[in-house]
């Protein structure tokens, strides 16, 4: 299938000799072939940078940007400054898509007048060569969700994975517009909680489809693997998001009970890590609320 507005396809890449060649390959074999890919190199120290340089030369749709080390949220602001499409997608470097993901989203979002079309996932893992599967023809549904109703969704954890789904930047076909104003921290190990729900905020509305188009592949050595409970519910971001929901209007009781949940976590990573100024803020934001949560 191809149309004529292009998806800019990124994928920020780090020392992924291993896995890249899949990832990539997945996205030239797609049914949609309006594509620019652009592969951002975060300063890899292995053989990534030839294997990027190999696609440049054989595929006029692929770009490559080479740049120093500064994490998944850097890369993902220098491949946005690269993308001239009307839509955005991002592809983690070891994950792979199926042949229709970007086919369908597209039709998704075009069909339903949609900023963002999302799809769910699979996870592979890698050390173990096994799947895991939530979804099935049965479950298999078409759905619009106001950005209300989207927020809804996002501590659902028996709903289909929604949690994750709400949460990951991947698996989604954004219209490029939405980040005009968007920046991705660059100084947190992981930066999507902090950032995915803004975009959403965004936009007008969201068209879901209950299929899986999308492999997450699950290694020991990843980032997501190597980093803590408290990198991936950063308080920072939940203490955004309650401010700002409130501002505009949005029921934040989830917000505020995942909130509560957040702050024992950090007092016990804090304390187990000898952390105590953190530890002694965490207790001291704990004993405010335990004094007025029935004031």
């Amino acid at each position: 299938m191809d149309t004529s507005e292009k998806v800019s396809v990124i994928i920020p890449v780090y020392n992924d000799e291993k896995y890249l060649k899949q990832c990539v390959e997945s996205i030239l074999t797609q049914t949609y072939t309006n594509l620019e890919i652009i592969l951002v190199d975060d300063g890899s120290t292995d053989h990534t940078p030839e294997i990027c340089e190999e696609y440049r030369e054989k595929y006029d749709q692929i770009r490559v940007l080479h740049k120093k080390n500064g994490g998944v949220g850097s890369s993902r602001n220098a491949g946005l400054a690269l993308a001239t499409g009307e839509y955005v997608l991002f592809v983690d470097n070891d994950d792979w898509l199926e042949k229709h993901h970007i086919e369908e989203l597209y039709r998704l979002a075009k069909e339903n007048k949609a900023d963002i079309a999302a799809g769910n996932f699979n996870i592979f893992y890698e050390d173990t060569s096994t799947f895991s599967y939530w979804i099935n023809d049965d479950t298999y549904f078409k759905k619009v969700y106001s950005i209300k109703e989207w927020f809804s969704l996002q501590y659902r954890t028996d709903f289909y994975n929604m949690s994750v789904v709400f949460t990951v930047p991947w698996d989604k076909l954004y219209k490029r517009s939405l980040f005009k104003n968007i920046v991705y921290p660059e100084d947190a190990p992981v930066e999507d909680d902090l950032t995915t729900w803004k975009v959403y905020l965004l936009a007008n509305k969201i068209a879901y489809e209950n299929k899986a188009i999308y492999t997450h592949r699950k290694i020991k050595s990843s980032v997501t693997a190597s980093v803590s409970e408290t990198d991936v519910f950063p308080l920072r971001s939940i203490e955004e998001r309650i401010t700002i929901l409130r501002l505009i209007g949005f029921d934040t009781s989830k917000e505020e009970a995942a909130y509560r949940y957040r702050l024992t976590l950090w007092k016990k990573h804090a304390l187990d890590k000898g952390e105590y100024l953190k530890y002694r803020n965490t207790l001291q934001k704990l004993a405010i609320l335990k004094k007025w949560e029935n004031k």
